[in-house]
């Protein structure tokens, strides 16, 4: 089970440096995040992976003598099968339109994939009382992410292995009590994460693989 799980960690690495596209936000957009992991550029190009990917966006602009608004953060989920991906933010001309804009339930963000528009999921990170009210925005978008069962692992989405690692501590504390029960947990946590490694190994080039097969040896 311990080898599995470096192999996890290992293939993430890997492949998951791979970029498949460039994120670019348009003017007013900043990205905080993106996959987890805070963006190298807030308000210029980054680089994003193939297929489903994170940002967590939020609209900054000054207002002439009515100053900068910042909107919550907002989360968004998508899918990249492109080479550019534009984030728009929604059309604002005055700081109290802004005000109005973003207290909607969903503003309308525009995402472009090769200058066409593409479908999106989005949530908010709500605003806590007090003087920080977006204080701790790392941990609060990983516990965000829990609550919708989405896991991220150095920037690359994880299909199932942090939920098998949380299976796998809930048996380690309770097999003192109940080792018959706790067997089961342990087999799907192991079925999952060699499915996902399966998967990786599928993706991989043939460079990848050999360097793998040669870590795997290395690891007897």
């Amino acid at each position: 089970m311990k080898k599995v799980l470096l192999a996890l960690g290992l293939l993430t690495s890997v492949f998951g440096s791979v970029s498949a596209a460039t994120l670019t936000p348009q003017k007013g957009v900043s990205i905080l995040y993106i996959n987890g992991q805070a963006a190298q550029n807030k308000i210029s190009e980054n680089q994003i992976n193939e297929g489903f990917n994170q940002v967590l966006v939020r609209f900054d602009k000054k207002f002439g003598n009515s100053g900068v608004y910042s909107s919550a953060p907002y989360v968004l989920n998508f899918d990249v099968t492109g080479e550019e991906v534009e984030i728009k933010s929604p059309k604002v001309r005055s700081y109290m339109e802004a005000e109005k804009i973003f207290e909607a339930v969903n503003p309308s963000w525009v995402v472009l994939q090769d200058d066409v528009a593409i479908k999106y999921q989005q949530d908010v990170i709500e605003r806590k009382p007090g003087f920080a009210p977006f204080g701790g925005l790392e941990s609060r978008l990983a516990e965000h992410n829990a609550s919708k069962a989405v896991y991220f692992k150095d920037g690359v989405l994880l299909d199932k292995p942090a939920e098998a690692v949380v299976l796998t501590s809930v048996v380690d504390n309770t097999t003192a009590q109940t080792s018959g029960k706790a067997q089961k947990p342990v087999k799907l946590a192991e079925t999952q994460n060699i499915e996902q490694l399966q998967a990786w190994y599928i993706k991989a080039s043939k460079q990848e693989r050999k360097e793998f097969r040669k870590w795997m040896i290395d690891q007897e």
